[in-house]
């Protein structure tokens, strides 16, 4: 479910570092995990996997209670291939703190790759219920895109709606409305969630492959020679370049 809009974690790192000349006692420990959790995140987002490893490590033996350095370790181990690992860590996560919208977020979309549909969109319901939550319009958003994967369109449609009913400028509910419309043959209003897209989105391979496919669905040329030229020329190593002589 690599397109899955929930993010794991955003922290903003300002050398952090631990020092001690003694044993920690217990409020010093948990902000010690906090401070390694932070740098195990700073590490995974660079690709250093196995630096974010022995960070995470460390905090989880610092405070095994520590919710989000269970949401790390779990994003370690995805990227390793490490399914059922990264599930136990989410478990663990949902033990601690069952009604954390982050965890439900996060777990759902776990599931969700897992095939475990109904039970990934039980728990996005639950995180876009807590309405102290920044992030519902993309708890929904994530609960569409499992069902458009799975081909369920017009369900997906319904909850890129409810995002948009949250957050009227959410980019990827609005690229899922662009794609759901394509996918039903509405080519025009394809097109016109395509253009809210756009002015909320920043331009990727992907944006610009959509934009593509909307442009010969339309049998327009001039807009398809456009993009085209614009993705070869930004964007030349990326799979949708490739893809243009499909």
């Amino acid at each position: 479910m690599g397109r899955l809009a929930g993010a794991l974690l955003i922290v903003t790192l300002a050398g952090c570092s631990v020092t001690a000349t003694g044993p920690l006692d217990a409020d010093e420990l948990r902000e010690a995990a906090r401070i390694n959790a932070e740098i195990a995140t700073h590490h995974l987002d660079n690709g250093n996997l196995a630096r974010a490893r022995q960070k995470i490590d460390r905090a989880l033996e610092q405070d095994p209670a520590l919710v989000d350095a269970h949401l790390v370790a779990a994003a370690i181990d995805l990227e390793l291939d490490r399914e059922a690992s990264a599930g136990r860590h989410y478990q663990k996560a949902l033990r601690l703190e069952q009604d954390n919208p982050r965890v439900l977020n996060n777990y759902a979309a776990y599931l969700c790759r897992r095939d475990q549909r109904q039970r990934a969109l039980d728990l996005w319901e639950l995180a876009a219920a807590d309405r102290l939550y920044d992030q519902r319009a993309m708890a929904l958003t994530n609960a569409g895109r499992c069902l458009a994967d799975a081909g369920a369109w017009s369900s997906a449609a319904g909850y890129w709606r409810r995002a948009l009913r949250i957050d009227g400028g959410f980019a990827p509910a609005l690229r899922g409305m662009s794609e759901y419309q394509l996918e039903t043959g509405q080519v025009d209003a394809a097109a016109r969630w395509f253009s809210r897209y756009t002015a909320a989105g920043k331009e990727s391979p992907s944006m610009l492959w959509l934009g593509v496919r909307i442009a010969r669905a339309a049998n327009d040329a001039d807009r398809l020679s456009r993009l085209t030229r614009r993705l070869r020329e930004h964007f030349p190593a990326s799979e949708q370049a490739a893809r243009l002589m499909e």
